[in-house]
């Protein structure tokens, strides 16, 4: 990214500069925000992020539209990205790329491998302390009981709450996995494999894979944004590394798919229309209590 926007500002005259904020930074990306909003206006040009709550709270981005600049559909979207809905209806964010999430079996642990297993099916008191997922903080877990809670309402996410597991961060979910100290996890692609003795199944949930977006937003006040994104984290190189090293669908259709995707997967996000009218802050309130183990 740096070499991106150095080469940028040579060619353009535009300056740029990166502001990283992130749980290895002084500041969160939502303290920012708030100040920000509490400042009387937003102030990034382009803002890049998958934590997708930031997008999908009013207290945050939805609520603070006048600040932003619609770059949603301006740059080639991926059907399979498309299809789903991961856009937004007010064209403000473009999606970058999308992380999908595996039900991950260890069967050392748990005897014969499943080929299926439902999403709703981890619910049952029979799973109470066996799924684990990664840190509640963290956009890997917060995606996961998002999709919960959309496809199953607050009772059932509550079911999560109290009969899931977290551990500090999807590695460490399938470190757990490895050493068989963890029955099942829900994990990203890139953590989602069967590892090298070959105990641990991927499992595609019945009802799809829940997704984990990377969205891209634009300030009122940015010069050429769209421009901006397509040169930089848009750009085929960024899209390639993001789909090799994360294994992530990226929004690029030039880029083929990786490899533990199949086009013709089910993917799964939460309709807009419930989004929009979802308390952000008491979502995360409530996914933080699902013990850690």
């Amino acid at each position: 990214m740096e070499e991106a926007t150095t080469e940028w500002t040579r060619e353009t005259g535009t300056g740029v500069r990166m502001c990283y904020l992130g749980d290895t930074e002084d500041v969160q990306i939502h303290e920012q925000v708030e100040r920000d909003i509490d400042s009387g206006a937003l102030r990034f040009g382009v803002l890049v992020s998958t934590r997708f709550d930031l997008f999908c709270s009013r207290k945050y981005l939805l609520g603070n539209r006048d600040d932003l600049q619609p770059c949603g559909g301006v740059l080639p979207v991926r059907d399979e990205i498309t299809s789903v809905g991961v856009a937004d209806p007010f064209g403000l964010f473009h999606p970058l790329v999308v992380l999908p999430h595996y039900i991950v079996w260890n069967s050392e642990v748990l005897g014969d491998r499943r080929s299926s297993l439902s999403l709703e099916e981890l619910l049952d008191p029979y799973w109470a302390g066996r799924v684990v997922v990664g840190n509640t903080d963290l956009p890997s877990g917060q995606s996961v009981l998002f999709t919960m809670w959309f496809l199953f309402g607050e009772e059932r996410l509550e079911t999560c709450v109290r009969n899931w597991r977290q551990k500090s961060a999807p590695s460490a979910v399938r470190h757990g996995l490895l050493k068989s100290e963890l029955p099942i996890g829900l994990l990203p692609a890139v953590f989602a494999g069967p590892g090298p003795s070959g105990q641990l199944s991927t499992i595609k949930p019945d009802e799809g894979l829940p997704l984990l977006p990377s969205f891209v937003a634009a300030g009122i006040g940015a010069d050429d944004p769209v421009s901006f994104v397509s040169r930089s984290v848009g750009a085929s190189p960024f899209m390639k590394f993001y789909r090799d090293m994360a294994h992530a669908i990226v929004a690029d259709p030039t880029v083929p798919l990786p490899a533990t995707a199949d086009a013709n997967d089910t993917l799964l996000f939460p309709d807009w229309a419930w989004i929009v009218e979802r308390d952000m802050d008491h979502f995360r309130d409530t996914v933080r209590r699902v013990p850690m183990v």
